[in-house]
């Protein structure tokens, strides 16, 4: 790669950073360069005060509106719709895994995990990139968990579809065993519990369906095209991937030997937390899935206590009872 296109792609990811709010600066953008050379052999790093140099092209040569916060330590743009109008880059870059943001790499099979990285880097330092659109940033739903096997060919086909709002001709192989015929509309791309699923419509119907990628076994374009449906990403956003009931009011009593992990996961759960004379805790859920609910407390062993509702708490008694009988 010659030194021009190195310093580009460094430019391009320094934009990337400052439009994600990370407020980059020498020191940090530096670290982060180094980190890629190990984990991706990328060969990418550079002293700080070369990226200082790179910082005043950026301002003197193409006029970027940079700005530095002190209270963050770091760069920004006082204007985030700014594009950089970065040099043409070596074609090598187009084949290799660009820094920074990544969706979901950890879990995204090849080859799609490449053209993600890439196209995510372009996106943000450049708002025209044609690989995607501001919508399908938004639908592509990710969530942590553990890795579910999926054939890389069914999920590319699966992923261009939804990027290109193409209708698919799927066979899908359901839980019994069954092969069905569907048409399909993908408009949400997911990974949920360790598994990714596709959500849209049944072709031609306001149906919303739910498939699980690695039960598909061929998908085809050339049926039709279709609109994302911005109105279903923001019921998924809000209601989450199925659509199951939920239960308000939960309130579960917890021993202490669980307690440090509560309170770690207490921000990103956002259930309320009282502590206990006993070193005890009581804590009420936001409204949960009554299934997840139920896992959860058997998945305790007994350290956890439901307090309410009582249609739940006799539901998690049965469930113990049935594990006891058949483990006795």
């Amino acid at each position: 790669m010659s030194v021009q296109s190195r310093q580009a792609l460094r430019m391009v990811k320094f934009v990337a950073e400052m439009k994600k709010n990370s407020y980059p600066n020498a020191g940090s953008f530096a670290k982060l360069l180094r980190k890629a050379d190990v984990d991706e052999n990328f060969d990418c790093a550079v002293s700080t005060r070369t990226i200082m140099r790179d910082i005043e092209t950026l301002q003197n040569d193409f006029h970027a509106p940079i700005a530095y916060d002190a209270s963050h330590r770091g760069y920004y743009l006082k204007n985030r719709y700014w594009d950089l109008n970065a040099p043409v880059l070596d074609d090598d870059i187009l084949s290799m895994t660009l820094l920074g943001t990544r969706l979901a790499t950890d879990i995204l099979p090849e080859p799609v995990r490449t053209d993600v990285n890439s196209a995510v880097e372009k996106s943000l330092a450049n708002n025209n990139s044609e690989f995607f659109d501001d919508t399908m940033i938004e639908s592509l739903l990710c969530a942590t968990g553990i890795k579910a096997a999926v054939d890389p060919v069914i999920f590319k086909k699966v992923f261009d579809g939804w990027r290109l709002h193409q209708v698919l001709a799927l066979t899908y192989k359901k839980p019994n065993g069954e092969i069905a015929e569907r048409k399909f509309e993908p408009h949400i791309i997911a990974f949920h519990h360790g598994i990714w699923y596709v959500k849209g419509y049944e072709y031609g119907t306001k149906n919303v369906k739910s498939y699980a990628v690695q039960r598909i076994e061929t998908a085809a374009f050339g049926v039709d095209c279709f609109e994302t449906d911005k109105k279903l990403l923001e019921e998924t956003r809000r209601n989450g991937l199925f659509e199951y009931p939920k239960v308000d009011g939960v309130r579960l009593r917890c021993d202490a030997s669980i307690a440090f992990y509560l309170y770690e996961h207490q921000k990103t759960k956002k259930f309320k937390i009282e502590r206990q004379d006993d070193g005890s805790l009581e804590i009420t859920l936001k409204p949960a899935f009554e299934h997840e609910v139920i896992r959860w407390v058997l998945g305790e062993s007994g350290h956890i206590e439901v307090l309410y509702p009582p249609e739940l708490r006799k539901k998690v008694a049965a469930a113990g009872k049935k594990i006891m009988e058949r483990n006795s």
